[in-house]
């Protein structure tokens, strides 16, 4: 695991990033201490996050998909 300061993550945020892609980690330090880490999304997790946040709505009938009631809420609608 890289160390990168909080400055250089800054400057170097789309390098960071980049190497996050490919599965590195790296973790922040701020004045020398380390206060966080950035590691990669698990793949498992990439669809199935999204209806454990909305839980609070898993008895409404009108709602039994969450993840496509979003995308029907977001879709563009025409004003014609």
């Amino acid at each position: 695991m890289k160390q990168v300061s909080a400055r250089e993550l800054r400057q170097k945020t789309a390098a960071v990033l980049s190497d996050v892609r490919r599965g590195r980690e790296f973790v922040i330090t701020y004045r020398g201490k380390s206060v966080a880490l950035i590691s990669p999304w698990p793949k498992a997790a990439s669809k199935s996050f999204l209806p454990a946040g909305f839980g609070l709505w898993k008895d409404r009938s009108d709602m039994r998909d969450v993840a496509e009631w979003l995308e029907q809420l977001r879709a563009p609608r025409s004003v014609r």
